[in-house]
Formats: structure tokens, sequence, C-alpha cells
């Protein structure tokens, strides 16, 4: 089993408006301007991605805290993930109790497992390009290719809210969540 630390917590979401790239990158509330030249094909930060292989994996997320995310990274040979150089990048979110209170009136149905963890891939659902963390408690998800007819922003549902793949969903991993005695583990199949 992979074991999530506090080195791997990429961003915490609650109320800052502070952004931040494909996992870590400081930036400001200008997502057009701000993320004008990073690469659209994977995180920054990946020294603090958690790294496991393409075998069905169990992650402890126990020490995630309300808001933070951390992001898995693991191979794959599904070529949805060709333009993130065949890695599947995925967000872990323990959610804030005001964002599980916005999932329960607007998730779409089947995709919750525990209402306090939100898992889904970081893969736009445009041209599958790499999708960053804002760090916007509303918009937490958002495209890192922000050509003009692109720019896809995604809240707290996965749900397109702006951009090439508005009205359209992140797409969610095969996985499990099992909480036990404190111990929260997600299960990438």
């Amino acid at each position: 089993m992979y074991k999530m630390t506090r080195r791997h917590v990429i961003t915490t979401i609650s109320t800052s408006a502070v952004l931040l790239c494909p996992a870590i990158l400081n930036a400001q509330t200008n997502l057009d301007t701000e993320w004008a030249d990073i690469p659209d094909n994977k995180p920054i930060g990946e020294d603090r991605l958690i790294t496991i292989g393409a075998d069905t994996s169990e992650v402890d997320v126990s020490e995630l805290l309300p808001g933070e995310v951390t992001v898995i990274a693991r191979p794959t040979e599904n070529t949805e993930f060709s333009a993130t150089g065949m890695m599947q990048y995925i967000a872990v979110h323990r959610l804030t109790e005001e964002q599980i209170a916005f999932g329960a009136v607007n998730d779409r149905d089947g995709t919750v497992q525990n209402p306090e963890y939100f898992v889904v891939n970081l893969l736009c659902t445009h041209r599958g390009k790499a999708i960053g963390i804002t760090g916007n408690p509303e918009a937490p998800f958002a495209c890192t290719d922000r050509g003009s007819r692109h720019s896809s922003v995604y809240d707290a549902t996965g749900f397109g809210i702006s951009g090439a793949s508005e009205g359209e969903y992140l797409s969610i991993p095969e996985h499990t969540i099992t909480a036990d005695g404190g111990q929260v583990v997600v299960t990438l199949t």
C-alpha cells in the first residue's frame, strides 16, 4: 500500500483565491495570463505527486484535511492519456463542509462513494490536456491549455462551467474508497 504524507499535499482549496497550476505553481488570479506558459501535458511539482504502478493499487489518504488535494500519478496504456505522456493523473480532494453540501445538491448519479472525498482524473474533456488545480473552492479545476478555444474550468463536482468543456464532466477513475477507524484508503483499479 502507498501512503500519502504531508509532503504530498498539493494545495488547500478552502476559501483562498490563490491559484495553483497543475499541482503546485504559485500564480495570481488570472488563469489566462498566469497560466499562459505552463506545460499542458503534466503537473508541475512532480516531486509532490504520489507515484504508483499501473496495477491495482491502494493509497492511504488519511492525512488529507478538509480542503486539501493530493495527486496520484500512474502509467497507463489507455490512449486517452496520450496528451499527458501516457500518465494518468488523479486528484483526491477532501472536501470542505461547503463543498460537501454543494456536491450533495449537484453531484452526478453514482460517482460519489464517500461524500467527503472527490476522486477525479485530471484530464480535460476537450482535448485531453492536463487539468490544473486553481485553489478556487467554486471552480477548483481548470485546463492548462488556456488558448482561446480551450480554457475549460470545472466546479467542485468536475462539471465544466466555462470554456470548451462547458456542460461536460471530468472523468472519474475506477476506484473504491474505504474508511475504517480513521484510515481512508483509495483503491485504484
